[in-house]
């Protein structure tokens, strides 16, 4: 799915306000239920219509999805979760068990995280689309779904996360202006992603409403359609 012209749409002064305020809101605790759920949202609408942008005319129904993806969010990472937890509980006990606790620290951060991250983008647009919790889950037809379109899916992946890093790295900016730069770039990178995940979403076996394209043969005779 071409991306360029979504991000032509999201940057018309129309739109703009609409992901701005869920960026805002994302580092805040709460809050940011609503922008997860926002995203939710958008993606529901581009596997209807194609390309377009929720509103925030229904908050709660909102914030209840951001809850209910939190917790997709954290089944599937809760590997990387506990190993992060134990290995900060190394640290703080003696210089051996510290130097273990580092290791497992970065092993949850740089390889298990990513590696448990993978299926995310699917689970979060399977529940997009049935708002099921239970099929957001199920990691078998999750990744059956992958392999059909797995080199995108692969670099899209990778461009999400060096562009979540890129936005992260404005956090150095001293004060507030930092945090809300940061906090705005990195959810305008997870609005470009759904976007593309939810195209290539389209394509596969998984989804509801699945884009065939046409053969030459079905363009040339519209009266077969």
């Amino acid at each position: 799915m071409d991306i360029i012209p979504f991000i032509r749409f999201t940057v018309n002064s129309r739109y703009m306000a609409r992901w701005i305020i869920g960026g805002l809101a994302l580092f805040i605790p709460v809050l940011n239920f609503f922008s997860i759920g926002f995203l939710s949202r958008t993606s529901r609408l581009i596997l209807v219509g194609g390309m377009g942008i929720s509103t925030w005319q229904e908050k709660y129904e909102a914030w209840l999805e951001g809850v209910k993806l939190l917790f997709v969010f954290i089944l599937y990472n809760a590997i990387p979760f506990f190993m992060f937890s134990s290995g900060f509980f190394l640290t703080t006990l003696n210089t051996f068990t510290a130097f273990f606790g580092h290791l497992m620290i970065k092993a949850a951060v740089f390889v298990i995280f990513p590696i448990c991250s993978f299926f995310l983008p699917f689970a979060f647009t399977i529940f997009a689309e049935r708002t099921d919790f239970r099929e957001a889950l199920e990691f078998e037809d999750i990744l059956r779904g992958i392999k059909e379109v797995l080199v995108e899916y692969i670099i899209g992946y990778a461009a999400t996360i060096a562009a979540v890093y890129v936005a992260l790295l404005f956090m150095h900016i001293p004060y507030l202006i930092g945090f809300l730069i940061s906090s705005v770039l990195t959810y305008y990178a997870l609005l470009l992603s759904a976007f593309f995940f939810t195209g290539l979403y389209r394509r596969t076996s998984l989804c509801m409403q699945r884009v065939v394209p046409e053969t030459n043969e079905e363009a040339n005779n519209p009266e077969e359609k």
